[in-house]
């Protein structure tokens, strides 16, 4: 493979702990001193790699409905049929919670009131 060559993140997947979905992203790639496209920011998560593209530097959320709690950078191989040698693969995943709705917060809250109800009978 030519050392020159980047291998950025193909497969970008984003894993809601709180709701337990996964979403595929719109993603745009932004080199330095390129110009930043018109993202609207609050559907903004902002990943930095370093010069090798190999690891993470810097991720920002700046949707104040979801916050990340860790991303993952994976590298795997991948074995083709028509080509002579392998390739890497890259596969980014963002993992995070999301605001709850107000209907699971209110059923949360009950299962509290129960679980402090059941405690007192003991």
């Amino acid at each position: 493979m030519n050392s020159a060559h980047l291998d950025i993140p193909q497969f970008v997947i984003i894993h809601d702990y709180l709701n337990n979905s996964y979403k595929h992203p719109i993603i745009h790639y932004v080199f330095e001193q390129e110009e930043f496209p018109q993202v609207p920011k609050e559907k903004l998560i902002v990943v930095e790699l370093d010069s090798t593209a190999t690891q993470l530097t810097n991720v920002d959320s700046y949707n104040p409905d979801f916050q990340v709690t860790d991303c993952v950078l994976e590298q795997s191989r991948l074995n083709s049929q028509f080509e002579r040698e392998d390739s890497n693969l890259f596969n980014l995943t963002i993992e995070g919670v999301s605001i709850p709705t107000i209907h699971e917060t209110i059923d949360d809250i009950d299962h509290l009131k129960e679980a402090a109800s059941q405690f007192k009978e003991r």
